[in-house]
């Protein structure tokens, strides 16, 4: 499966015009158009946010229900930040999930083994996000847009360390 999610994401980005996307890895799609940026970084997002809706409800492990309620709140803002950016940039933000986080979601929800599906959906995607971020600050088309995401560096960051502890 891990190995089809740049290929789905590809495939879910199509439309999207991808003229300045860089790959740096097997599972990294670094987008630099702003309207790619825009659907894959609001995608992870709510990718992120109901992952973790459903890993409290499914989960007892107390770390795993901080994380969540982490990813929940901080998730939001960056949702929020990038949607007023986008907005001033005059794009539109995608109101669904790339097929490959609505994929990912779909296994987790059928998961067998929650907490450990969870954790490592949430190591990927926070990988993954951390490096369409930097890229973007880095490169971006839209200043407004790269600023958005020189703010989420951070926070995918302190994600990331905290996925690392648990």
């Amino acid at each position: 499966m891990r190995a089809l999610i740049p290929l789905a994401l590809v495939a879910s980005l199509g439309g999207l015009g991808l003229s300045g996307c860089a790959t740096t890895g097997a599972m990294d799609l670094t987008p630099e158009a702003a309207p790619a940026f825009v659907a894959l970084a609001a995608s992870t997002d709510r990718f992120e946010i109901e992952s973790s809706r459903l890993a409290l409800q499914r989960s007892r492990d107390p770390m795993i229900r901080m994380h969540a309620e982490m990813m929940i709140r901080d998730h939001g803002q960056t949702s929020a930040q990038l949607a007023s950016a986008a907005t001033s940039a005059g794009l539109a933000v995608p109101g669904e999930m790339l097929p490959m986080h609505s994929a990912m979601l779909a296994e987790l929800t059928s998961a067998a083994a929650f907490d450990p599906a969870y954790r490592g959906q949430q190591l990927t995607s926070h990988q993954q996000a951390l490096s369409l971020h930097q890229n973007y600050a880095r490169n971006g088309s839209v200043p407004a847009l790269r600023g958005a995401a020189a703010s989420a560096v951070p926070v995918v960051r302190m994600h990331l360390d905290h996925l690392r502890r648990m």
